[in-house]
């Protein structure tokens, strides 16, 4: 069965997201809002969380990386500072 979503206001079946801060707010949100009457429909967050974790899963990836080339780099300085001896 198919269901076409409306507007609850002018039964408009068209929809737009819009950007928008809200009064006192300090951050932006998505309004989902009807194309004819402007009506808001629902509410979604401005980011989208799913790309800001694989953003944070890439920076530590790249981190952990940097830290074991670091590791590397200091057990070779210590071997070479061992054999001085």
């Amino acid at each position: 069965m198919l269901t076409i979503s409306s507007c609850a206001k002018c039964g408009g079946g068209m929809f737009k997201v819009v950007e928008k801060e809200p009064h006192g707010s300090n951050f932006k949100v998505n309004f989902v809002q009807c194309s004819s009457c402007n009506a808001p429909i629902g509410v979604l967050d401005y980011y989208n969380l799913g790309t800001l974790m694989k953003k944070q899963e890439k920076s530590i990836d790249d981190i952990e990386s940097r830290l074991s080339n670091i590791e590397h780099t200091l057990r070779q300085i210590a071997h070479h500072l061992n054999q001085r001896r």
